[in-house]
């Protein structure tokens, strides 16, 4: 394979594994789970808004 395909590759998959070693460590806290799905209850109306618009408009093109 040719090196300009390998590297990003490679990078990449350095990248996904650096954050999924943060996302265990951060997992053990305990309060992982809650600012992920819940988002710390913390979110605005406006990325509601936004998060509601764009499932309604991916539930509609199916």
């Amino acid at each position: 394979m040719q090196l300009e395909v390998i590297l990003p590759l490679v990078a990449y998959l350095v990248v996904v594994f650096g954050i999924s070693v943060y996302a265990m460590r951060k997992r053990s806290t305990g309060t992982f789970l809650n600012e992920y799905f819940l988002g710390s209850r913390s979110m605005g109306g406006i990325v509601l808004a936004m998060t509601l618009t764009a499932t309604y408009i991916s539930a509609s093109s199916f």
